[in-house]
């Protein structure tokens, strides 16, 4: 869920934020959150609650277990090697649409780049790698986790939680930086209660080039953007939402932000390490699905279909505005 679906121009303004911020402890980074290891789940603080509903993020640390993760690290590595390719394909489709090449027809990671370099709408930023749990245990045991399930639930205030989807971000050195979006504009479900855990599967120093995400907080409300605007290449710059990375992380934190805000990252420098992560949403139980069909008021233009190989399998089993309950969106909690 990050595609090139608003104008960047604000990573700019968001470099020179960054840059012109003074320099923070670890502690003021961070929300004042840590979990004990042996515990499946804990309270999160008030102070936590009001921050992600007033700025649509938080930062969690130390919320899962770096043995754990370093297992999940040497899983997803051997994913991404074998999905490559797919993967793509998958962002010549997006950033190539009016290409007449077909991404099945596309036999090589040379031959896609190309493409994309060629043809693109913007520079490749990332490769996503759709719903591991589907097929690796230890990916299915981590998005299950009470330990993320709990705390989504908690963020969302609600009774009830199910998985949307897990997908695995890589930027390789060189790539381009991620645009702004929000990743509700990414999926077909009609509600506000939806909320994604961005887990690092390496150290993120928090220096320029090599950080988290960046948030522009407290845009999950603002209501006036959608109503009176098109957001199709819109520059935000005008908005004057205060922009705010994660900072500096290491592996077993993990920051939370909620579906409708703004979200980008940076580019990747050449000469550093890739950066792997783990993004995985989640969303209230008995939200319904956009009725497209059936309801003309539904702006069925706004629905990006970036990660249509996500939902595709189990969205055309559906009816048209149904309740999204599938068991390929299964009930993570309680």
């Amino acid at each position: 869920m990050a595609g090139a679906v608003l104008n960047d121009k604000p990573a700019t303004a968001a470099r020179a934020a960054t840059q012109a911020r003074p320099s923070r402890t670890r502690k003021q980074h961070r929300e004042n959150t840590s979990y004990g290891l042996q515990s499946q789940w804990q309270c999160l603080p008030d102070r936590t609650l009001l921050n992600f509903d007033r700025k649509g993020w938080v930062l969690t640390t130390g919320l899962l277990q770096q043995q754990q993760l370093q297992r999940v690290q040497a899983c997803v590595e051997q994913v991404v090697q074998e999905r490559k390719l797919d993967s793509l394909r998958h962002r010549v489709r997006v950033l190539c649409p009016g290409h007449k090449s077909q991404p099945g027809s596309i036999t090589s990671a040379e031959q896609a780049q190309e493409l994309i370099q060629q043809h693109g709408s913007s520079q490749l930023g990332f490769l996503q790698f759709f719903n591991l749990h589907r097929t690796q245990t230890i990916i299915a045991e981590l998005v299950r986790s009470q330990q993320l399930a709990a705390t989504a639930a908690q963020l969302l205030g609600v009774k009830k939680l199910r998985l949307y989807q897990d997908c695995v971000f890589l930027k390789e050195p060189g790539f381009a930086e991620t645009n702004w979006h929000s990743d509700l504009r990414m999926a077909p479900l009609d509600c506000n209660a939806f909320v994604t855990a961005w887990v690092p599967l390496r150290p993120i120093s928090g220096a320029e080039g090599d950080s988290g995400l960046l948030f522009a907080e407290g845009s999950h409300r603002d209501f006036a953007l959608p109503f009176w605007h098109d957001l199709r290449d819109r520059d935000l710059a005008d908005r004057q939402y205060k922009l705010q990375d994660t900072g500096a992380m290491q592996v077993g934190d993990v920051s939370w932000h909620h579906g409708w805000t703004l979200h980008s990252a940076p580019p990747q420098p050449p000469g550093t390490p890739q950066r792997l992560a783990l993004a995985v949403s989640y969303f209230a139980d008995g939200a319904r699905l956009l009725p497209r069909k059936r309801d003309p008021s539904v702006l069925r233009h706004m629905l990006h279909d970036e990660d249509a190989e996500s939902y595709s399998s189990w969205l055309a089993q559906l009816k048209d505005g149904a309740v999204a309950r599938h068991q390929q969106l299964p009930l993570v909690y309680p």
